[in-house]
């Protein structure tokens, strides 16, 4: 069962992003507001994305993904 977002919550991931030279965890933050952050572990900078342009911008990838796969199988 879900819960509703009501305040804040940020995990830090397994995966790593480059911040200049070096490799840090990826912060993840969920607002109530409907937005996503992301931002290098130990840094201040945020990029804040909506939910909803994130979810449109997943679905076009699997699409494209799944065009591209199709198109290859027929191409055999």
């Amino acid at each position: 069962m879900t819960t509703k977002l009501e305040k804040k919550v940020s995990r830090v991931s397994l995966d790593t992003v480059r911040d200049g030279s070096k490799r840090r965890p990826l912060v993840i933050t969920l607002y109530p507001s409907g937005d996503i952050g992301l931002r290098p572990q130990g840094t201040r900078r945020e990029e804040r994305y909506p939910l909803e342009a994130v979810y449109h911008a997943a679905v076009k990838a699997r699409v494209a993904a799944e065009r591209a796969a199709k198109k290859k199988e027929k191409g055999k």
